[in-house]
């Protein structure tokens, strides 16, 4: 390597740092933003205190011109001496989204009429789980606590944003944060629903890039809202872009792929599919307004729009393999919850913002060449805080383990793990919900009737055993009881 190009990399990246913290000047410290010094990625704040220790003045103020700060930045690094490089062996991750979907609605999952060729693909070449959940049956819930690692009502996040000040502080660590801390290029491209305030936007929680939407939905071809309001940002931007949505997210994480081969990263691919409206490629013009009346949508707009993801999927796939990392690259696909509408869960009962199987039970893939066996199947019990402790186990990052609620599962498939699961909810019209699962059994409270299931043979939840075991039910609903104790206080 010349030396030429770190230089060149220090002075771009320090440049950004003072942007980043240009507006925290006046408080005279530099408050999170995090810089990448070479190949280090050591907070500004760390560099600026280290430069103060040896000088003994260091003093931002607003007074100070652009090119004395960044000379400052640079002085810095020189007094630090060389950063160690990030290993090129370190691998990267890709994790991978689709929304509002069907548990049988991917062939690798029993679809007879969605082909999703590059599923069964990714599949074959990894592990596919059978008994997966969700942490929560919507949204916002779900993938706060896929992104933190935490259940939801751990940090106070069990309802989906009803406003402008609802959102995930970018206080509470999170997969962003940690891997951008350790010196990994962060992109999120899709869907966020996590807040759009300044405290709660991708960016705020670590992720370098972002190009996609705040909402629960937007359209496929306007990108507007439910509301008809712009729906499509880059970054803290709102833009224009032409295209199925779809395809631009695609192109998005094959472009981040190409631009960052040479560095490890960690790419989320969002996908809004198969959210409504319903939008099947394609759509003359005059019918990119369509498809929000649910009931005038049909499976083939549904199918379709699936099948285009799945293409998508296949392009991540090949840019992988073009660029020879596959061999070092997580690769985990999941749905953040059940479906509704226009979705096969069967025999799955119930769907979205339910803790019945059809709301809380998804798909889950993931391959990892030479430490995920090939065209393996699991049916060990997992929930969604267990993929996040699964990315930092491989990626070797300790920073958050310690809070986490889930476990490795690379650990856990080669071992077992019996453990119990919790879920509760009070969603929309749906009423006060709890459940929690432990080994073949599932104790639920829908409103006021309790329910116990024998999963393992009945996952439909047709068969209410209640009455016939009422020891298993006093064990699980202490279990439960004892779990939300554990739990903050509101």
């Amino acid at each position: 390597m010349s030396i030429k190009r770190p230089f060149i990399d220090i002075y771009g990246q320090c440049v950004d740092a003072i942007n980043k913290f240009e507006p925290y000047v006046e408080e005279k410290t530099v408050y999170r933003h995090v810089c990448s010094i070479g190949r280090s990625h050591r907070p500004v704040s760390d560099a600026v205190q280290y430069w103060d220790k040896r000088y003994s003045k260091c003093v931002i103020n607003t007074a100070m011109s652009l090119f004395h700060r960044i000379v400052l930045l640079l002085v810095a690094v020189v007094a630090m001496g060389p950063p160690p490089a990030l290993a090129e062996s370190q691998p990267n991750i890709v994790l991978i989204l689709s929304d509002y979907m069907g548990y049988h609605d991917s062939e690798p999952y029993g679809a007879t009429d969605v082909r999703t060729p590059q599923l069964s693909r990714l599949a074959s070449e990894g592990i596919r789980m059978t008994n997966f959940y969700a942490a929560a049956p919507v949204c916002g819930p779900a993938r706060a606590a896929l992104y933190t690692g935490q259940y939801p009502a751990r940090v106070g996040f069990e309802t989906n944003i009803r406003s402008a000040a609802d959102g995930l502080s970018s206080s509470i660590p999170s997969l962003p944060r940690w891997f951008h801390d350790a010196g990994y290029r962060t992109a999120l491209f899709g869907k966020w629903h996590l807040g759009s305030a300044p405290d709660f936007t991708p960016n705020a929680h670590g992720f370098d890039e972002f190009f996609g939407h705040h909402q629960w939905t937007i359209g496929y071809y306007n990108h507007q809202t439910e509301q008809g309001e712009p729906g499509l940002y880059e970054n803290d931007h709102l833009v224009e872009r032409d295209g199925y949505l779809t395809d631009l997210l695609t192109d998005a994480a094959v472009d981040f792929i190409g631009r960052n081969q040479d560095r490890p990263f960690f790419l989320t691919l969002s996908y809004n599919a198969a959210l409504p409206p319903y939008q099947p490629p394609g759509l003359p013009e005059s019918a990119w307004d369509d498809g929000w009346d649910v009931n005038k949508a049909t499976r083939e707009d549904y199918v379709s729009m699936v099948e285009r993801m799945d293409e998508g999927i296949g392009e991540v796939l090949d840019a992988l393999d073009e660029h020879e990392l596959t061999e070092k690259t997580l690769v985990i696909y999941l749905y953040d919850h059940g479906g509704r509408h226009l979705v096969n869960s069967a025999p799955l009962f119930h769907g979205f913002a339910t803790l019945w199987e059809g709301g809380i039970r998804i798909p889950l893939i993931m391959r990892l060449p030479g430490r995920i066996a090939a065209n393996a199947v699991s049916e060990s019990p997992g929930i969604a805080m267990d993929i996040t402790a699964t990315i930092l186990d491989v990626a070797g990052i300790e920073a958050g383990r310690g809070a986490i609620d889930g476990i490795s599962l690379l650990r856990a498939t080669a071992d077992p793990a019996v453990r119990p699961l919790y879920w509760r909810a009070n969603l929309y019209n749906f009423g006060e919900q709890r459940a929690i699962r432990d080994g073949r059994y599932k104790y639920l409270e829908d409103g006021n009737t309790q329910f116990l299931f024998d999963i393992d043979d009945d996952s439909g939840e047709r068969n209410n055993i209640f009455a016939q075991y009422p020891g298993e039910v006093n064990r699980l609903r202490a279990l439960l009881g004892d779990w939300e104790d554990s739990l903050p206080n509101d």
